[in-house]
């Protein structure tokens, strides 16, 4: 009998999809994980925009509703 530990995975809203992930997982291993592009982005997780040099330090959370913004210049 395999034993699954109910904490190595978890439900997180990534652009409004539901996503199930490994726990630990920082917000620049989802966007890999997720094959979504890493350059010209702005990431929001929980109404609060991440940034960049913050990536690699955020843990996705259960329940974390995170969207990713392709970030276009001009006017």
């Amino acid at each position: 009998m395999t034993h699954i530990d109910s904490h190595s995975q978890i439900t997180l809203q990534l652009n409004g999809v539901e996503q199930i992930v490994r726990a630990n997982l920082n917000v620049a291993e989802l966007l890999i994980l997720c094959d979504l592009p890493t350059q010209s982005v702005a990431i929001v997780v929980n109404d609060s925009v991440v940034p960049r040099s913050r990536w690699m330090h955020i843990l996705c959370q259960a329940n974390d509703n995170i969207t990713v913004f392709s970030a276009v210049a001009g006017g």
